[in-house]
């Protein structure tokens, strides 16, 4: 089994919810399909989570405070055992991602606002233009890969995890490379070469998440 290109396991834990889930050694990612008027209760567990959609409008609430989440322009971040909650508000089903992560060291799990904004930015690895935020465990780096464009080989000092949205992109990962499309999630560990190239005819938008390896 591969650990840079994980195996996906679909499952349904209510009606209203179908999960793709990848597990990236410690990480957990989650593709998420959320039906129409769908309400999650707050909540709480010892994972760190961050989220956002793709899609459609959402009311996200952690620890408390509330806000319209906007595909693309903000993330929610729920620190460990924070309550988190969300009410879906559009009339269409949403697709969105969510990722888990325990960090034994974060002593003061308010240190994070709970919704980052993303600003445009240029993504430092590649040159590419993108959509940008960080807070305390991650950065998110939204990209526009242009047509046939290479995603350079370089490593790294964090774990990656890369996500695509649209069309076709591929990527190798130490020795292993494979044809990516959405619903297929990568892993980088940190000191593993990784790059990539479209061979898509238009922009390939990818989610692009760093996250140190040392957080434990």
């Amino acid at each position: 089994m591969s650990i840079f290109f994980p195996v996906p396991q679909i499952i349904k834990p209510r009606p209203d919810l179908e999960l793709t889930i990848f597990q990236c050694q410690e990480i957990l990612v989650q593709l998420a399909n959320i039906s129409p008027g769908a309400v999650f209760q707050p909540h709480q567990h010892p994972e760190s989570q961050m989220g956002m959609i793709f899609n459609g409008c959402v009311e996200i609430s952690v620890d408390g405070k509330k806000e319209i989440l906007e595909p693309f322009e903000k993330v929610y971040v729920s620190g460990s055992n924070i309550p988190h909650g969300s009410v879906i508000l559009s009339q269409e089903p949403i697709l969105g991602v969510e990722m888990k992560y325990l960090i034994k060291s974060q002593v003061d799990e308010h240190i994070d606002d709970p919704i980052l904004k993303l600003e445009p930015s240029i993504d430092k690895t590649t040159g590419f233009p993108c959509k940008f935020g960080a807070c305390s465990w991650f950065e998110i780096a939204i990209l526009e890969i242009p047509p046939h464009e290479k995603l350079p080989t370089c490593i790294t000092s964090t774990q990656e995890i890369g996500i695509i949205l649209n069309d076709q992109l591929r990527m190798k990962i130490g020795e292993e490379e494979r044809l990516l499309e959405y619903g297929i999630v990568y892993h980088a560990p940190a000191g593993v070469s990784h790059g990539g190239y479209s061979i898509s005819d238009r922009a390939v938008s990818l989610i692009k998440i760093s996250l140190p390896s040392d957080s434990h």
